[in-house]
């Protein structure tokens, strides 16, 4: 049986605060989602908007936050936070919070190393290429290995550097670690220190419009991919994010795909072997599932907020 965990949105009306936390919560907790994703970002990416208000991004943690205090298991997330940006000691501490609060099992520190020019340059900063930006990431992992298994660590690196830090206070349970990436120097890191990671596209598949890499990815991409982070031999879970799920009868799905391609303005093609995309009836959408499930590895699937509800009553219970 595959988890399904949901992405929330970042901004507008679906981004959940207080009754409508509760409200989701419970709703998620109602179709059997196993918890729930948010990314982080200072705004939504994209090209400028006329209205750069309407682009602001929810905080990630907030939100996770307010849905966990509102449900009694669902898991939560960040996909992924940014560490580029400041000592990550802060945003570590306030994941071991979490876990004190609600239990290490239910919460996930997903990090990052930042992809978004436009967000540094906000911010006054450069952009590190991307080689500093993975040893910085490194470093982070590190240190929050050392300071969820231990609880105070010692380490000095080119970009974090620790004294006698302790982690206070610190859970009994952790919080798992969580990395994303698809490059194989990421995955790399994933497999020395992280508990799970979210298995992005390969960067052979290489893109001006970040929105188009997963529809250029298949499935052998990513068996590859997860066998890498697997080889440090470091028991780790493996999870993909969902760009698109669309339900529909079989004579419309090659009209669906190629309208998926024709919105980020690719070429028109099939989609059966994209692991990012589920296209169908819910018994085609389970086959799909259980073939990405058995080929790659995936112990969870992120389903988009607006398609969990098909998902868990039709597809869900096909899996068993």
């Amino acid at each position: 049986m595959i988890d399904a965990w949901v992405s929330l949105p970042w901004a507008g009306p679906g981004a959940y605060f207080g009754a409508d936390a509760a409200a989701t919560a419970r709703r998620l907790e109602s179709l059997g989602a196993a918890g729930v994703v948010q990314g982080d970002h200072l705004f939504i990416p994209g090209p400028p908007a006329d209205d750069p208000v309407s682009r602001m991004a929810a905080d990630c943690l907030t939100v996770l936050t307010t849905v966990a205090a509102h449900s009694r298991r669902l898991g939560i997330a960040t996909l992924v936070a940014n560490v580029g940006f400041h000592h990550p000691l802060p945003l570590l501490r306030k994941f071991a919070n979490l876990a004190l609060v609600h239990g290490g099992d239910r919460v996930y520190a997903g990090l990052g190393a930042g992809w978004s020019r436009r967000e540094f340059e906000a911010l006054g900063m450069t952009m590190p290429p991307h080689a500093e930006r993975l040893e910085r990431l490194e470093e982070t992992a590190r240190l929050a290995r050392a300071l969820f298994d231990r609880g105070w660590t010692s380490q000095e690196g080119g970009h974090v550097t620790a004294v006698d830090l302790p982690l206070a206070p610190a859970p009994r349970d952790p919080p798992r670690l969580l990395l994303g990436g698809g490059s194989p120097a990421l995955l790399e890191i994933a497999g020395r220190y992280a508990d799970h990671v979210d298995l992005a596209p390969p960067p052979r598949h290489r893109s001006a419009n970040q929105l188009q890499r997963p529809l250029l990815t298949t499935i052998d991409d990513l068996v590859e991919t997860a066998r890498t982070a697997r080889a440090a031999g470091r028991p780790l879970t493996t999870s993909v994010l969902l760009t698109a799920v669309v339900f529909c009868d079989a004579r419309s799905v090659r009209a669906e795909e190629e309208a998926i391609c024709a919105r980020l303005g690719l070429p028109c093609r099939p989609l059966d072997d994209c692991p990012y995309v589920l296209v169908g009836e819910p018994a085609r959408i389970a086959e799909q599932v259980r073939e990405r499930q058995e080929r790659i590895g995936l112990e969870w699937m992120i389903v988009p907020d607006s398609a969990i509800e098909r998902f868990s009553s039709d597809v869900l219970t096909l899996l068993g």
